[in-house]
């Protein structure tokens, strides 16, 4: 588009047909101050954009209130213009102060909602704030820690993929090992957040500072944002926890009563638009950060590390197999789609299953072929809840013979990821099915606890 397209399209943004045809009649666009009569009342405000899908017959004015109001422009029995203001979309970027008595929080900023903010063109959310601008929405971290806010890619998260893991991991490794951060916090889009969580976990050895993901459920500039308090708060955790281990930190409750720490491979977002969204599957948070801003450890039985020994560095394994695939079993599946991935050369499959552990028997012969090409296909279940009962029930007994592995307790995200970097690390296949076996970052559990109130 030509600069004089998208200056024509900034001053009539979002309206059409006959609203746009008022507004280029009476030469007004959007921003302009108007008085406007409809009826009896006179109405004083400000000309705002417009979603695209919004009605073709309306104009939004902003009152004097501070409320917003949809006019029928067939309603308008006249209109004086009174001005024009000048709209400014850039949030100021704030410089970040040097507070180098306090721990050393490099922010790395990925994209997702926690960094956008409302796009009037579609009324939805534009991944546009660097993390310079997310600061300056929250300076009070500065109070409790020395934070360095870098922008790695803008991103919502259902656009990471793998070459994105390996690139957060490298600069992870250099903030903790070159640059002697305390911690690290990754702003992330909340949709796909638990995967990259479970990436880090697998992707990083000797982990010895907390590393934190935390994104939000509605963006900054809107008024029931969880920006804040999960960002505030996850500075906190990397700052000021002694859990060395790569968490995810949300929302506890709808209210902004106290958020929770959650272990990367033991979390999922369970609702769509909640802020509470997040919770800990099977096991309690490992622990919460109360409205007073303390951190309170849950003391459960699968408690985090303390921190190790600083001087050691860690390591990290940034490798993940691009032809694994996750794969959701339900009734009246095609045995094809396996044979699809065979087709293509893929070296991995994880199957989310039924109940215990199952599959259809008529998808056996297509399983058994995967397997004779020395493809490593890990069962799960979709229940998400419980462990995998593979021996108690013939069908599950049966796969195990063909030589499907058990995940023992892992959701089926958390196995895809793991399976992923197992092939990309290992080229011999004992050495991923030995790796995949293994509790490597606390992805799997002995038992587990269902009941909120047992976790306080």
């Amino acid at each position: 588009m030509s600069k004089k397209g998208k200056k024509s399209e900034e001053k009539y943004r979002g309206y059409r047909e006959t609203s746009l045809e008022w507004l280029k009649t009476h030469n007004l666009q959007t921003w302009d101050t108007v008085e406007i009569t409809v009826g009896n009342t006179t109405l004083e405000g400000i000309i705002l954009p417009r979603i695209e899908l919004a009605s073709a017959n309306h104009i939004t004015l902003k009152l004097k209130t501070g409320y917003n109001i949809g006019v029928n422009v067939s309603d308008i029995a006249a209109v004086k213009k009174l001005g024009h203001i000048e709209a400014k979309y850039e949030i100021p970027k704030v410089k970040v102060p040097k507070t180098e008595k306090l721990p050393y929080i490099p922010v790395l900023g990925c994209g997702g909602t926690i960094a956008a903010r409302l796009d009037y063109r579609t009324g939805g959310t534009i991944p546009a704030i660097t993390p310079e601008e997310l600061f300056s929405l929250f300076p009070e971290v500065a109070e409790i820690a020395h934070v360095k806010p870098r922008l790695l890619f803008e991103l919502f998260s259902e656009s990471i993929r793998f070459e994105h893991y390996k690139k957060v991991l490298e600069e992870v490794e250099k903030e903790i090992n070159e640059n002697g951060a305390k911690g690290v916090v990754i702003t992330h889009g909340t949709d796909t957040m638990s995967y990259t969580a479970a990436a880090l976990s697998f992707g990083i050895e000797n982990l010895n500072v907390p590393v934190v993901l935390t994104g939000a459920q509605r963006s900054s500039d809107r008024p029931s944002s969880d920006a804040f308090r999960n960002f505030y708060d996850s500075v906190l955790v990397a700052a000021h926890s002694n859990i060395a281990e790569v968490m995810v930190v949300m929302h506890e409750t709808s209210s902004d009563l106290r958020s929770a720490v959650h272990r990367g491979t033991r979390v999922r977002k369970m609702h769509t638009s909640r802020r509470d969204a997040f919770q800990s599957i099977s096991i309690p948070p490992l622990a919460f950060v109360t409205e007073k801003k303390e951190i309170k450890y849950t003391g459960i039985p699968y408690k985090a590390i303390k921190k190790s020994n600083k001087s050691q560095k860690i390591s990290i394994n940034p490798q993940f197999e691009e032809k694994t695939a996750l794969i959701y079993f339900h009734p009246n599946f095609n045995p094809e789609v396996i044979d699809f991935y065979v087709d293509r050369g893929y070296r991995g499959l994880v199957i989310a299953g039924t109940g215990l552990g199952h599959v259809g028997t008529y998808v056996f012969k297509s399983l058994q072929r995967a397997l004779e090409e020395d493809i490593v296909v890990v069962m799960t279940s979709q229940c998400l809840y419980g462990l995998l009962g593979m021996t108690v029930y013939e069908n599950g007994r049966d796969l195990l013979k063909l030589g499907v592995l058990s995940s023992h307790s892992m959701l089926p995200e958390v196995a895809f990821i793991k399976l992923a970097h197992a092939l990309g690390r290992f080229n011999a296949l004992d050495d991923v099915k030995s790796y995949m076996k293994r509790n490597i970052a606390g992805e799997m559990i002995d038992r587990e606890v269902l009941l909120p109130d047992r976790w306080s």
